[in-house]
């Protein structure tokens, strides 16, 4: 086909025949690409885009969507002894006790969750990692920061867990004496290096560390 394409109503060219148009609602200064009304709504949605930006129950909501609302990505089941609560995430989940909730100051939408309550704490991070991580290598930054800044790392010991191709269980010594507890797991399937610490060395911190989970 040689020649120019005919001008197509609504896309440049003429208006139908009869058509009418209607005046523009138009800006005070002469905008007539935005009328008043369309523009007004606009703002209006911008500015509930900002306070939810900023909510803590935005914050909230994204941080349960990244971990209960994973789409494609792999989640597991933790085994839930009673009077306990679940912590579903992306490749790695536990338990925690039922009246334990989510810091969301500590959490984030990328892998990183912290629940706390009566008796303690427990922190999970994940991460990318297509090799095995050394044992002996420095804690992660997150975890230094869930564990105060300042403790000792007084053993590692090899473990073995379900999914992992290799784990390390810690020892911490915090200040004033107090004690934490750890987990470190590598799983080649989903290629992911999970960490968990539970705050304080206890019964309880034990019983939390058992629950971790791994995606095959």
């Amino acid at each position: 086909m040689t020649g120019p394409a005919p001008a197509m109503p609504g896309f440049g060219g003429q208006a139908p025949p009869g058509a009418v148009r209607e005046p523009a609602n138009l800006a005070p200064d002469g905008d007539s690409q935005a009328p008043v009304s369309a523009r007004r709504g606009r703002k209006k949605i911008w500015v509930w885009v900002a306070f939810l930006a900023f909510s803590p129950i935005c914050l909230g909501v994204t941080v349960w969507a990244a971990l209960s609302w994973n789409g494609s990505y792999p989640t597991v089941k933790p085994p839930v002894p009673r009077g306990w609560q679940a912590v579903p995430g992306v490749y790695a989940s536990f338990s925690v006790p039922k009246g334990w909730s989510l810091q969301q100051g500590l959490s984030d939408s990328e892998g990183d969750v912290y629940y706390a309550g009566r008796g303690g704490a427990a922190a999970e991070s994940v991460t990318q990692a297509t090799r095995a991580p050394s044992p002996s290598r420095r804690v992660p930054a997150q975890i230094s920061n869930y564990l105060g800044g300042r403790y000792e790392v007084t053993s590692i010991t090899a473990e073995k867990l379900r999914n992992a191709r290799a784990a390390w269980g810690y020892r911490f010594m915090l200040p004033g004496h107090q004690q934490a507890m750890g987990t470190l797991a590598w799983a080649k399937g989903t290629q992911s290096e999970v960490w968990l610490v539970t705050l304080q060395a206890s019964p309880t911190a034990k019983k939390i560390l058992a629950t971790l989970t791994l995606a095959p």
